[in-house]
């Protein structure tokens, strides 16, 4: 190849590298890294390739021929997935009760009407599994299966890494860690298309000024990289940041006329705080008049001319 190299490893999230562009990939010396879906893994946990007790907080791995599962349980996640399960069924039942209410207060309500709104939600919220619904009378009752519920409680916060690197090439946190650089990568999407920079719309047609504005944004991505590694200990974002250094202003020195400008020698708490994480820089006097860029221009012709 181009740069020498020999095998390439591909990180891919679910879906996107699949049992056919593994084999492709193999072919051409590339490597893979990916996640299994949830009925992927639910299979595995069936068949006895993977065991429930092996999702800790710490990945764990299983090696079944040239392919390596790496098992991991967040706590946070799991916590957020039960929170939310029931924050949903809470919420259905809620519904149900004030639909009851109104069925049974006004004759011209449409029981059936109830039924199909529970069944919509459910599919919704994916609580059918485990909930389900059936009219009596006029009224809608609900019923919960608990052994259904656990059982997909079971994989709350779990998920399995795939791999086919040698281990020599990266061990199970290796594996794991390169998996989840993916979230940054998508982060890193959106800074760049939506957020902090906006990288489009283009407003470019020569093909080397569209990729002198892409190259300028990808530069401005790993500043606001940097400054959320230097900004994140203080518990602020680059929004946060960015918007505090807007205070940093110029002051000038001397008659306005004389166009000479320098920073200032102190910042209130808001400034200082977020300048005192920067790389400490001597503060450089500015001179922005006229006669000023002229000579800058004159010194530039110069130089050329020589």
């Amino acid at each position: 190849m181009r740069f020498g190299t020999e095998e390439i490893a591909v990180v891919g999230d679910r879906g996107m590298i699949k049992a056919l562009g593994q084999a492709a990939g193999g072919e051409a010396n590339f490597r893979y890294v990916t996640a299994l879906t949830d009925p992927q893994v639910r299979k595995l946990l069936q068949t006895g390739v993977l065991q429930l007790d092996l999702f800790d907080d710490q990945p764990a791995e299983v090696q079944v021929g040239n392919q390596r599962y790496v098992l991991r349980r967040n706590p946070q996640t799991q916590a957020r997935e039960r929170a939310r399960r029931a924050d949903q069924w809470a919420r259905v039942r809620a519904w149900l009760r004030a639909r009851n209410a109104a069925v049974a207060k006004e004759p011209r309500c449409d029981p059936a009407s109830s039924l199909r709104g529970a069944q919509t939600r459910l599919q919704k919220y994916r609580l059918s599994g485990w909930v389900s619904v059936l009219l009596e009378g006029r009224k809608v009752v609900w019923t919960e299966a608990a052994a259904a519920r656990d059982k997909e409680a079971q994989l709350d916060g779990c998920y399995v890494v795939v791999s086919d690197l040698p281990v020599a090439a990266a061990d199970t946190q290796a594996v794991h860690d390169r998996y989840l650089d993916l979230t940054r990568v998508e982060r890193d999407f959106r800074t760049l298309k939506t957020g902090l920079l906006e990288i489009r719309p283009v407003f470019l047609r020569k093909a080397d000024r569209t990729r002198g504005h892409a190259l300028v944004s990808l530069l401005a991505l790993k500043l606001a990289r940097a400054l959320e590694q230097r900004v994140a200990p203080l518990g602020l974002t680059v929004d946060n940041a960015v918007e505090r250094l807007k205070g940093v202003r110029l002051v000038c020195l001397g008659e306005a006329a004389l166009g000479l400008w320098r920073l200032a020698d102190g910042y209130p708490p808001a400034q200082t705080e977020v300048l005192g994480v920067l790389p400490q820089l001597t503060a450089p006097v500015l001179s922005l008049g006229k006669a000023n860029l002229r000579r800058l221009t004159t010194l530039r012709q110069s130089r050329s001319s020589q």
